[in-house]
Order: C-alpha cells, then structure tokens, then sequence
C-alpha cells in the first residue's frame, strides 16, 4: 500500500470517529481531504461506499435512537433528489454547485446561531436536495443536519435519525453511480482495506458521543456545518 493510501487510510479513521461521535460529518470530513489525493469521480464513491460501511455498523445503536417521524419524510423525499444529483455528477460540471450549496450552508447555519426560525417544511424538500447532495458530490448530511437542528432534535435523536437515513440512501446512490462507472470493481476492493479504520475511528468516536452534552452538541453540530461549507467553497476554487 503507498503513501496515498496510507494517508488515505487516516482520513477514513478520522471520518469515522466524528461521524460515530455526531452521527454525521463523515463526507464533511473526507471528501474536501480525499479529493487532494484522488480524482473527484474516485473520492466521492469511495466516500459513499464506506461511509455506507461506517453507518450500517452503527446501525444497532442507531435503530433504538432514531425518530421515525423525522426519518420518514426526509427519505421519501430523498428519492426524488437522488437520481436528479447522479445526472449531475456524470454531466455536469460542478463549480457552481459547489458555490451555492456553500453559501446556503453558511446563511442557514448563520441563522441557526441566532435562532431565527428558518421555514424547511416537513422534511421532504430538505430530503429531496439531501439526495441530491449525496449523488452529485457524496455529502447528504448538510441539509439533514440544518432541518434536524432546526428543530431542536435532541443528540440521541439526532445521531439515530441521520444514521438510519444514510443507512438507506447510500445504497441507491451507489447503484446509480455504479451504473455511470464510477464505482469500480478496483475502487470495492481497495475500499476493503479501509474497514479497520473505520472500526478503530468509531471506537473513538463513541467515547466522544457519551461525553458530549446537548448545548456542546449543537456548538460542534455549526462548527460542522460552516467547515463543510468552506471546504465545499475551498474544492470549487
């Protein structure tokens, strides 16, 4: 295994550990970094692929969590935007998505600081434009985590919710990314031996879990969001 994987390798722990930790925050974390080592149509595959891994692990502990109130329309939603954000991805330069979903992130987020109420109805838009996050550049969890935080959801909650959701649109995602052939047979394979990282990652990350109370949750839930939102900014440039 070479350098690049290597480093690659301490970027998945690392995703892991937060993702494990907050529920979310795996793509955020991974992709801006995996991108400076692979090819953007190599990192957000790999991504998905094994954040799907990392979030199915969680998946016992996360079923017990999860709201099912909130969970239902964000993923009924999701398969409207799911396969909108594959054609973005095989076609279409993405510059300018980028640059969009950056500033709506920031404004959003800015928002949720000062408690002002945002209006994002009742989860299906924010599940369709999730969806379509998570095909065109592998990162469902920005909008999902403003619509949770908006609504004051509470971190067991909240990490149950976002898990389970991941849980089940990473499959389809990757399905249609498979079908444009971006998800290779090679790409599965050296996605095997990132495996150990993720179960070393959430080892670590479960233990900041018990030991975040809900007003730090909520501090590194923004702190989160406005990293994803200048490393989106950071890629497009």
């Amino acid at each position: 295994m070479d350098w690049v994987w290597i480093v690659t390798f301490l970027i998945i722990l690392t995703a892991a550990m937060i993702q494990a930790g907050t529920g979310f925050g795996f793509a955020i974390i991974a992709i801006p970094l995996l991108v400076l080592l692979h090819d953007a149509h190599t990192a957000v595959p790999l991504a998905n692929l094994l954040s799907l891994v990392s979030a199915v692990a969680l998946l016992p502990q996360a079923r017990k969590e999860v709201d099912k109130s909130l969970l239902k329309p964000l993923f009924v939603g999701s398969l409207a935007g799911l396969p909108l954000g594959g054609v973005f991805f095989y076609f279409i330069p993405v510059f300018w998505l980028k640059v969009t979903v950056s500033a709506t992130i920031v404004i959003f987020t800015l928002l949720l600081i000062r408690k002002v109420s945002l209006p994002l109805g009742n989860g299906k838009r924010i599940g369709a434009v999730s969806g379509f996050f998570t095909t065109s550049l592998g990162m469902p969890g920005p909008p999902i985590v403003l619509y949770l935080a908006s609504k004051n959801t509470d971190k067991a909650s909240f990490r149950g919710t976002t898990i389970v959701f991941y849980s089940l649109v990473y499959p389809i995602s990757l399905l249609i990314q498979a079908g444009t052939g971006h998800l290779t047979l090679d790409l599965v394979e050296k996605s095997i031996f990132m495996i150990p990282a993720i179960v070393i990652g959430q080892m670590l990350g479960s233990l900041i879990h018990n030991k975040l109370n809900q007003q730090t949750f909520r501090k590194v839930t923004y702190v989160l969001l406005m990293v994803s939102a200048f490393n989106s900014l950071w890629q497009a440039f």
